[in-house]
């Protein structure tokens, strides 16, 4: 997938579909697997995570909304894709459709916390 389809794909105005798009098109780093994990799968690892970023009140986009959006998906396979902004630092998760043509779900989040290594 090249970077333009992806920034087509967010044409959603959510603040995370919002924040993503101008990562890509400032550059930001993005991948697309080609590997397909069902929704409820992804569900189940992004909601301990989503605690995780709450309860070390790490700032975030959309997590709880997109974790809402993959357990209402049950099985439907899902396609990954990522975006990395380094300045500020950010990470998007995106969950796309297993066709790759649209975006079911994205969150965001803040990697300023990271310990440097």
């Amino acid at each position: 997938m090249e970077r333009e389809e992806l920034v087509l794909l967010l044409g959603d105005d959510s603040p995370v579909h919002t924040a993503c798009r101008q990562a890509l098109e400032q550059g930001g780093a993005f991948s697309v697997d080609d590997d397909l994990i069902p929704a409820n799968i992804l569900a189940s690892t992004h909601r301990r995570r989503e605690v995780h970023t709450r309860e070390r009140a790490i700032p975030t986009l959309g997590f709880a909304a997109a974790v809402d959006t993959l357990l209402a998906l049950g099985e439907q396979p899902l396609r990954l894709a990522s975006v990395t902004q380094p300045d500020p630092p950010y990470h998007f998760q995106l969950f796309l459709a297993a066709t790759g043509t649209s975006v079911l779900a994205c969150l965001g989040v803040d990697q300023q916390h990271q310990t440097r290594r």
